[in-house]
């Protein structure tokens, strides 16, 4: 491709109102004058996301002060930029080379910008331009290119010829170079070496033998190489390597005195320990090298080598929590004798880190977006849980055309669907699901209350949606369940009643089953005939769908598993207070180490949340308050983990100008242990009772809210939180 160099354009100032929720994945570069450049990238809730964009900065002062970051490439539509890397070209220009990837049109390749004169007073740079390689429908790198002892260029490409509607081709991505002979105006790809999943993130190295070497990043534990005899043309059969890894990208260069230089993950425990090695026998063998950070979360190292000799390593720590872009320097001859022998090892030099996060603004800024999806005839509605598939929210809840507010003993409540779809967030159809004394065509469900309807997707065409029929000392309720086909967008004639499984057999789903198991366990709360609800979040671990009963009025919780059906909800567990307290509605997650942590609501006493853990699911710890939820109010928490993060909310006490349940706050963790404020929202409206789901890279919700005192139960608010 021709270079556009006859244009030149600065770069975009820094956003103020670029949302930067994390940052990371730097490279490194230094000029001949010694101006020091650093890349990476950031926008957006994380990576990835459609609001990436990567920003660059530069320092005149050997690396002790840079530059405010400035926007060297941000998104384009629905195209993300991410991934940067820095390299000066034999001539001295400096390349800023970066992926574009375009979710939703299956477009993903590799881009650049170019500086010409790095060491001038204010540097330029060309207009953004695609490099080549029309053959591969995926192509992405990450890695400094390397010029061969002839003079061509090859630049490290993950590629697959498959158009694909996600943010990576996966287990279909192979590894390869693209080759250019003519100083990189147009490019050739060559190489499709296959490794195990998650395999990307190559580097190359020519070794003295004239073979390329090629390592990859991958997920199997190890990295993997490929050596080429032809230049690049045609590589080896993939295979493992002695090199450990944790699924994390490398550096690996030749440095000017013939040694390689390694900076991997050495002896670690996940992301951590970065460490600089080397090896003096073209990679048979490696030192233990110079350690050049030990905490967790370090990852995604680049280098570059000055014409003294000094080294400087580039590499990010806590993505989403300090979000800093750290540097490393150190002589050839520290990394030999594992420490300081040169007087020149600088280490954990901030070139970067996020701002403090305000998480109230925070939440000003996702409550902006919300919409109602609740029909213009409620007037109270409430306890929202939504699916989402294909681009549509599929949202159910408990509303009523008489008042504000809710209650079982309003026969009036009833179970509504509002489909909305995402590109627009408008809702494209409102569709009855359940009310007493409602006919089926198999059967006509009792007069009382439709309360607590939850939703989970069975299978490519089916929801199942579960509601709980009730009528307060009037009759043992019930729990049904109401299929609906997603090709038809309708619900099926016929309605089912869901079964309870528990160490005394199979029953139908009502409340003294469940009161009975939980009596058997010590349990010596007073028995209520109403109550019995799904209370959280379908959650899948194993296979298997998890889901919190809850009785409300009883002050029951237990976790149960659902059959292969899902038709029968076996119990495995209660958990529950054996002082004054009493739990009510629960919300639980999995963590780590594949314990249980279950967050609880509390109604008597301080109304403070508590928490409970299992190893099991059965066997639970005495509930405890914990300093996570100081001054927490009676109401429904939620608890999810999305990717690697957990996400954790709770009603707090405080009200604002009175109004009951209106500060709502969600904590974030990456452990269960260590939690960092994400969300405050404070509404007179209310905030409660959220539910939050992930689709696609991005984190929705749905919320209660209402202008009319006490109860602010009037609509469902639904949007994006990230």
């Amino acid at each position: 491709m021709k270079l556009l160099l006859s244009l030149f354009f600065p770069l975009l100032a820094f956003p103020a109102d670029l949302v930067r929720l994390w940052q990371g994945i730097p490279g490194i570069e230094r000029t001949a004058r010694g101006r020091t450049f650093v890349a990476w990238y950031t926008g957006g809730a994380k990576e990835p996301a459609v609001e990436n964009t990567v920003v660059l900065a530069y320092s005149d002062d050997g690396g002790t002060t840079y530059t405010k970051p400035e926007v060297i490439a941000g998104p384009r539509g629905t195209a993300r930029a991410f991934d940067p890397t820095l390299w000066l070209d034999p001539s001295g220009r400096l390349w800023t080379i970066f992926n574009r990837g375009d979710r939703e049109a299956g477009r993903h390749g590799v881009h650049a910008r170019i500086c010409a004169k790095p060491d001038a007073k204010k540097p330029v740079w060309g207009e953004e331009f695609r490099i080549g390689f029309n053959e591969a429908a995926v192509a992405f790198r990450m890695n400094k290119p390397v010029v061969l002892s002839t003079g061509e260029w090859l630049l490290p490409v993950t590629h697959a010829p498959e158009v694909t509607r996600d943010w990576f081709a996966r287990s279909k991505q192979v590894q390869g170079v693209a080759i250019s002979r003519d100083k990189g105006r147009t490019w050739k790809l060559h190489g499709a070496v296959r490794a195990p999943e998650w395999a990307l993130e190559n580097m190359i190295v020519e070794l003295r033998d004239g073979r390329l070497w090629m390592l990859t990043r991958t997920g199997s534990g190890f990295l993997w190489e490929s050596h080429s005899k032809d230049r690049g043309r045609t590589w080896s059969e993939g295979a493992q390597t002695k090199i450990a890894s944790p699924g994390s990208r490398f550096y690996i260069r030749r440095l000017a005195s013939g040694a390689l230089l390694l900076v991997n993950h050495y002896r670690f425990k996940g992301r951590s320990h970065l460490t600089a090695q080397l090896s003096r026998d073209e990679g048979k063998t490696w030192n233990d090298g110079l350690l050049l950070d030990e905490r967790v979360g370090v990852s995604y190292p680049d280098a570059v080598q000055a014409k003294d000799g000094l080294i400087t390593v580039v590499y990010d720590r806590d993505r989403q929590g300090a979000g800093e872009i750290l540097t490393a320097e150190f002589r050839e001859q520290d990394v030999a004798a594992g420490r300081d022998v040169s007087g020149a090892v600088k280490l954990r030099r901030l070139v970067n880190s996020l701002p403090p996060w305000d998480a109230k603004a925070a939440g000003d800024r996702v409550m902006s977006r919300l919409v109602s999806v609740t029909g213009p005839e409620v007037k109270g509605a409430h306890d929202a849980e939504f699916v989402i598939v294909d681009g549509k929210a599929y949202i159910v809840a408990m509303a009523n055309d008489i008042q504000p507010g809710e209650s079982a003993e309003w026969p009036f409540v009833y179970c509504t669907m509002s489909v909305v779809t995402l590109a627009d967030r408008k809702v494209e159809r409102r569709i009855p699901v359940a009310r007493g004394g409602q006919a089926f065509a198999n059967e006509t469900i009792p007069e009382g209350a439709c309360f607590v309807p939850r939703i989970l997707r069975t299978n490519d065409t089916t929801l199942r949606v579960f509601f709980a029929s009730e009528a307060p000392r009037q009759r043992e309720a019930q729990t049904y369940f109401l299929d609906f086909d997603l090709r038809a967008q309708a619900f099926s004639p016929n309605i089912h009643r869901a079964r309870i499984e528990t160490a005394a057999g199979t029953f139908a789903m009502q409340p003294k089953r469940y009161y009975d198991d939980a009596a058997a366990q010590g349990f010596t709360g007073e028995r209520k005939d109403f109550g019995l609800y799904n209370i959280d979040s379908f959650k899948q671990f194993d296979g298997k769908t998890y889901v919190v009963m809850n009785n409300y009025p009883g002050g029951q919780n237990g976790l149960s598993v659902l059959n292969d059906s899902f038709d029968t909800f076996r119990v495995l567990g209660h958990f529950f207070s054996r002082g004054p307290e009493k739990l009510t509605e629960s919300a639980v997650n999995r963590l780590p180490d594949g314990t249980w942590l279950a967050i609880c609501r509390q109604e008597s006493g301080t109304r403070n949340y508590m928490f409970t853990t299992s190893a099991d699911g059965r066997t639970w710890t005495a509930p405890e308050y914990r300093e996570l939820a100081p001054n927490g109010g009676s109401s429904k928490p939620v608890f999810e983990k999305f990717g690697s993060r957990y996400y954790l909310g709770w009603q707090e006490a405080t009200r604002i100008e009175g109004v009951s349940r209106s500060v709502f706050n969600i904590e974030t963790s990456t452990d269960g242990v260590r939690w960092t404020r994400r969300y405050r929202f404070e509404s007179t409206k209310s905030f409660q009772y959220p539910s939050l789901h992930e689709y696609r890279g991005e984190i929705y919700l749905t919320v209660t809210q209402g202008d009319s005192s006490p109860s602010r139960k009037e609509r469902i608010m639904f949007g994006r939180l990230e």
